[in-house]
């Protein structure tokens, strides 16, 4: 009997330990919840993306973006009352997002390259006479060209815009708190929307190209093991950057727009230079081997230096062909060879005819 009371107790005990964990773990959950919530009703942000191929920089460019009252919706079965935001009701901390190339980006094809906060200012919505509750609605949109009114070249600027609905709420009494605001799905206003606007700057469609430097040797002196020197060069925009591969597996190296680099390629070597908009202008010259007995070549075209634009929807290759034949003093007695051994076997048989005639003339006597 002792032991049965005993077990009751201890049972007793145990579940409303169990109870109490329970509670405590609701209200730290909630805790959690209402400080998570918190946080993403002060961090509204524009996050700015680019996609692109895994071999190019991003661009060094800006992205602007505006924020504007949006049009009011009325209620209706399936759709709730929507109002004009007030003006100033949300601003932009910066409208300007600023897209740096960094190594990072090698090796991605998608790279944030940036964020913006959105701040509401609270009182413009819980003071005056003309405060209210209700759902006001904002439109955040992305402008097709960088801070100076310039469209970079290369990027597929969005068009898309964003909603971004404040909501204002009121207690029994008529005090007005400004309850949350978020980014919605413009196709569905009870869905969530994250804020991310995507560019892209990329060959895949048709806005950048590659161009590719190939090196050939021919001729029966052309030294097939031999490094021969070029300088490469491209101008585009100020800070864009250009990643340059080789195909012998040499070490990657990066042009900065406007500053020459020198490299070395053998015989059927390549080097491919990514990311060239329409206007970026390349250089490639190779140095001179003349005093070796070299004659260079770009495609087909005597000459050092080619320089131009990748226009059309193909990448660009080039081949820069050092030759080097020379006609071998042998090639003198190659030539008359034959006509010496016939000359040697004419001789010889004569030789032979005589040498016969005399030993049968030596028998007859």
């Amino acid at each position: 009997m002792m032991e049965k009371r005993m077990l009751k107790k201890v049972s007793t005990v145990t579940a409303a330990g169990i109870m109490m964990t329970a509670m405590l773990g609701m209200q730290v959950s909630a805790a959690e919840s209402s400080s998570a919530e918190a946080a993403v009703k002060k961090n509204p942000m524009i996050t700015k993306q680019i996609t692109k191929e895994s071999n190019i920089y991003a661009p060094k460019t800006t992205f602007k973006f505006t924020v504007a009252p949006g049009t009011a919706v009325p209620a209706s079965e399936n759709q709730e009352a929507i109002y004009a935001g007030p003006a100033n009701g949300v601003t932009l901390d910066k409208d300007v997002i600023a897209s740096v190339p960094a190594d990072s980006d090698i090796g991605n094809e998608k790279i944030t390259v940036g964020t913006t906060k959105l701040n509401v200012n609270e009182s413009v919505f819980t003071k005056g006479e003309d405060a209210k509750p209700g759902i006001f609605r904002y439109v955040v949109s992305e402008v097709a060209t960088d801070k100076d009114g310039n469209a970079y070249e290369g990027v597929a600027y969005t068009t898309e815009q964003k909603y971004f609905d404040v909501y204002v709420t009121s207690d029994d009494v008529g005090n007005l708190e400004v309850s949350s605001y978020l980014f919605v799905d413009k196709t569905d206003s009870k869905s969530k929307d994250g804020g991310v606007f995507t560019n892209d700057y990329s060959s895949r469609h048709d806005t950048l190209k590659d161009l590719t430097v190939k090196k050939e040797v021919t001729g029966n002196q052309g030294n097939r093991n031999k490094d021969f020197k070029f300088t490469i060069k491209v101008d585009g925009a100020a800070g864009e950057q250009y990643y340059v591969t080789f195909s012998d597996g040499k070490a990657p190296t990066t042009l900065v727009s406007g500053e020459a680099k020198t490299i070395t390629l053998k015989d059927n070597e390549t080097a491919k230079i990514f990311g060239l908009s329409e206007t970026d202008e390349y250089t490639v010259t190779e140095a001179s081997y003349a005093d070796d007995g070299y004659k260079t070549t770009i495609d087909n075209v005597e000459t050092l230096t080619t320089t131009g634009t990748i226009t059309g929807n193909s990448d660009k290759n080039i081949t820069v062909v050092n030759d080097k034949t020379t006609n071998s003093p042998t090639g003198i007695f190659l030539h008359v060879a034959p006509y010496i051994a016939l000359i040697g076997a004419a001789i010889a048989s004569s030789l032979l005819f005589f040498r016969r005639k005399r030993a049968k003339d030596m028998d007859i006597d």
